[in-house]
Parts: C-alpha cells; structure tokens; sequence
C-alpha cells in the first residue's frame, strides 16, 4: 500500500474520486501494515456502516492493483 494515496493520486493515474473507493483507500491506510482478502475489506466496511457491495470491493482492489496502490499476494 501507497501510505499516502489521497484523493489527488487517484485523479492523477486516472481513477475518480468516489465514496468506495475513498472508503477501500481509507480502510486500507487504517490498516497498512496487514493483508486483507476482499471478503474481510468488505465485511469491515459493512460493519462500519459503509453502503458497498461486494463487487465494488473487487473492482477497486483491482483497479488499485493495476494502478500500483495496492499489492496481491
């Protein structure tokens, strides 16, 4: 993870800035130091009342991946 993406990375490789992927973002900087697997991203988010399914969570991992935020192992 990219500890300090912020709205202005995102427009800057050509990504929107909106609520879920602010939300994966944020979740992701919360937690920078631990893996998480799509299905936890998004169970966090959901208990933190985030409304976001769970092919949105895949989408954004994806494209964060393909952008170079994120990593997968």
């Amino acid at each position: 993870m990219s500890q300090n993406a912020s709205p202005t990375d995102l427009r800057e490789i050509g990504l929107k800035v909106t609520a879920p992927r602010m939300k994966v973002l944020e979740f992701f900087q919360e937690n920078a130091n631990s893996h998480f697997s799509a299905e936890e991203v998004y169970m966090a988010l959901v208990k933190d009342n985030s409304d976001i399914g769970l092919a949105t969570v895949y989408r954004v991992l994806t494209q964060f991946e393909q952008a170079g935020i994120l990593s997968s192992t």
